[in-house]
């Protein structure tokens, strides 16, 4: 069968999530070839006008492919939005720094149904892929933990950490963050006056519990309300002096409690947050006085500046953002089990180890806590 296909030379690509899509480097040269679901055109509108040059248009046949590295990535979109393009971004510009021939195709389930999920991996297993990346929450997780898999394959879930789930496979790898440890981590800087504020979402009552389970001495946990929050009420409350505050909420509303706290001139020893803050947007939103005790745990590591450059310029944010990151890891992992030691964050049997530090923010930036 023949594809009509379209050669570029990178300089800067997003690629959107079409419902399938191939990637292919064909030669050692920086190429891509983009190949649409459809057999007659390439999709043009995600990219940038002024970056593409056109070498030359042409045909491959379905044979030439036996030698390159494939993958697919099965996700939901109605469940993880965004992240299915970002991770397709991180895993193309990981490809083209490695230099080597590839072929990615995305499987959209739309959501996490047993038939939907089902008839995905029935697709992706008739099209003979060996390995798998899967965007799936823990709702998606037990579906797909009841189907069989050849020994040969291997699955890679960037959103599940392997403590959150019941049942493991073998063939399966858990590549998301501890918030656990991480917690646990930010707690040692507890002074026991115990303090959290949380939002009733998906991540924000993972947290609670974790928070719950874990956190002896906790005095209060307060809920802020995603719309028409009373701050008033919600901190002038003087149990917040001398208290260890833990924000397990968004950015938005994490800056806002921070400006309120000083507003009300509330003085905590420390306050403390998870990754779901360790974003410069918070620095933005905020002035230096509101972060003077202001402490995050971060587990992304540090990697290579060429392929960070490679990354941003495919839109893919592998500093601050843990799915990218946790999505680069699994890339690497099934491509060549990270022989180059490419990534500092060790992978061990099926579990990533992730070891979250603690940054302090300045002015600008992030500094980790020496």
């Amino acid at each position: 069968m023949k594809h009509i296909v379209l050669v570029i030379s990178i300089a800067f690509l997003f690629f959107g999530c079409t419902q399938k899509q191939k990637v292919i480097q064909t030669d050692k040269k920086q190429e891509i070839i983009e190949i649409k679901k459809s057999d007659n055109e390439v999709e043009f509108d995600k990219i940038p006008q002024d970056k593409i040059i056109i070498n030359e248009v042409k045909t491959i046949e379905d044979s030439e492919l036996d030698d390159v590295f494939k993958l697919a990535i099965i996700y939901p979109s109605k469940v993880v939005g965004k992240y299915a393009n970002n991770t397709v971004n991180t895993i193309t510009a990981y490809l083209l720094f490695k230099n080597e021939k590839f072929k990615i195709e995305t499987f959209d389930t739309n959501n996490e149904t047993d038939f939907s999920i089902k008839k995905g991996i029935e697709s992706i297993k008739d099209a003979g892929y060996d390995n798998i990346i899967a965007l799936f929450t823990d709702e998606g997780y037990d579906k797909i933990k009841e189907l069989s898999f050849s020994s040969d394959v291997k699955i890679y879930f960037p959103l599940l950490n392997k403590e959150e789930v019941k049942i493991t496979k073998d063939n399966f790898i858990y590549g998301g963050i501890s918030y656990l440890k991480q917690i646990s981590l930010l707690q040692s800087l507890s002074n026991g006056k115990n303090i959290m504020f949380y939002q009733n979402n998906y991540l924000g009552n993972k947290l609670k519990s974790i928070y719950e389970n874990s956190i002896k001495d906790i005095v209060t946990i307060k809920n802020v309300e995603n719309s028409n929050n009373d701050y008033r009420r919600l901190v002038n409350d003087n149990r917040l002096d001398k208290s260890t505050i833990m924000l397990n909420t968004s950015i938005i509303k994490t800056s806002i409690i921070l400006s309120q706290i000083r507003a009300f001139e509330k003085e905590p020893e420390v306050v403390l947050s998870t990754q779901l803050n360790f974003n410069p947007f918070l620095i933005s939103l905020t002035q230096v006085e509101d972060r003077t005790s202001f402490i995050l745990a971060n587990s992304i590591d540090a990697t290579d500046e060429k392929l960070e450059d490679i990354m941003d310029s495919l839109g893919s944010n592998i500093v601050y953002d843990w799915v990218n990151y946790s999505s680069l890891i699994g890339v690497n992992t099934l491509f060549d089990g990270n022989k180059s030691k490419l990534i500092k964050t060790k992978v061990e049997g099926n579990d990533v180890l992730y070891e979250p530090k603690l940054y302090k923010s300045t002015a600008h930036r992030f500094q980790k806590i020496k």
